[in-house]
């Protein structure tokens, strides 16, 4: 619970949360902090700020490419942030329906 509430805390920030969409946009490749920088017209010391608080509470990974650094989102947590923030949404009408909520997220995500 506690790393899902450091995550909601870190996303509920402006300019995070505009890093954080980017970086989905972005894909799997992520972008470079010059990329970001440029895209999001923001100064090198508050992007990084910014980009350290995403990467310790586990949205975002780095990995250093030559001179460059590349952030990416982290799919798997990220997933389970959503999954943690919708598990319990449709409850009622799971039950209604004689499905529990885990075997409707499943079918509409196609396992």
């Amino acid at each position: 619970m506690n790393r899902f509430v450091e995550q909601f805390s870190a996303l509920g920030q402006k300019d995070r949360l505009e890093i954080f969409r980017l970086l989905v946009r972005a894909g799997p490749q992520g972008k470079c902090v010059e990329e970001i920088k440029r895209w999001l017209r923001m100064p090198g010391s508050t992007l990084s700020h910014h980009l350290d608080a995403l990467t310790r509470c586990g949205l975002l990974t780095a990995r250093r490419s030559g001179r460059f650094i590349y952030y990416a989102i982290d799919w798997a947590k990220t997933a389970k942030l959503i999954r943690f923030m919708t598990e319990d949404c449709c409850a009622d009408l799971h039950t209604k329906l004689g499905a529990t909520p885990a075997r409707s997220l499943s079918a509409n995500r196609g396992t």
